[in-house]
């Protein structure tokens, strides 16, 4: 366990390991960096990990901030332990941090790995996609009661069936239990940044390596927006998950970290 101290005095918690190419890895809303856990134990064998909480999850402080403050202080702390070339991997939200790094160090990202990312996640005109808006603020308003109950009926509505029958679900319940829960500002502040944030004209502006890895049954990430995403996209390939929703990286560990070193190696 490390803390860095931006520039703004915000404390972010991250944990470092293993040794070789530098892998960041950003969980996405609601989350932390443990939930990336059966990844950092396998990619460490071969990369330094760095695994994150983003500001008022997990173990970091919260305070408020932008898209832009996120990959500024991202940046920052890869310059604090070093590292000057990394390759992304990012979910859900993360996936919006990682595209904004991206564009403040473009020279320095040598590959992106989305998993259950679109570049906008609310609903719009002609954008089959997402989550509808007056269900992110209902999510929002929702914040005000049992942060916990809230935050489990959202995980679950983001597995299939088979997923939450699993013992996969049953590990990440238990993860979940032994974590600080997120504070109400940060998730009020990161759902505002869902409905908000467009970047859909910025795929075409990412130059290095992409990946896309998608469960088959993500209603936030469905295949009429995958297919758009692969129209705008360059040099990106995309693996889909059979059976499974929106956080395949946790109920199917094996075929995700083959899927992602597939990636990394080709």
């Amino acid at each position: 366990m490390a803390i860095f101290t931006t520039g703004r005095g915000l404390q972010w918690h991250y944990e470092l390991t293993g040794q070789g190419d530098a892998l960041l890895f950003i969980h996405g809303f609601g989350a932390s960096g443990h939930w990336w856990s059966m990844q950092a134990k396998e990619f460490a064998k071969h990369h330094q990990v760095i695994t994150v909480d983003l500001p008022g999850h997990g173990d970091s402080q919260w305070m408020p901030v932008n898209l832009n403050d996120l990959a500024i202080d991202l940046k920052q702390l890869l310059n604090n332990v070093h590292v000057e070339h990394v390759s992304i991997v990012a979910s859900s939200f993360g996936g919006l941090v990682a595209m904004e790094l991206h564009r403040i160090m473009a020279e320095h990202v040598m590959r992106i790995s989305f998993v259950g990312v679109i570049p906008k996640f609310a609903h719009g005109p002609n954008y089959p996609a997402g989550l509808d808006i007056d269900n992110i603020r209902k999510l929002s308003n929702q914040f005000d009661g049992d942060i916990g109950v809230i935050l489990d009926m959202f995980f679950r509505s983001l597995l299939t069936m088979k997923e939450r029958n699993s013992e996969q679900f049953k590990r990440l319940k238990e993860m979940r239990s032994r974590e600080a829960l997120p504070q109400k500002e940060a998730l009020k502040a990161f759902l505002d940044l869902l409905e908000k944030v467009d970047l859909r004209d910025r795929l075409s502006s990412i130059i290095c390596p992409l990946q896309y890895i998608t469960g088959a049954e993500d209603y936030i990430c469905p295949p009429a927006a995958m297919e758009w995403v692969k129209e705008h996209s360059y040099n990106a390939r995309f693996d889909v998950i059979e059976g499974c929703g929106h956080l395949p990286f946790l109920t199917e560990v094996n075929e995700y970290n083959r899927l992602l070193e597939d990636f990394l190696i080709s």
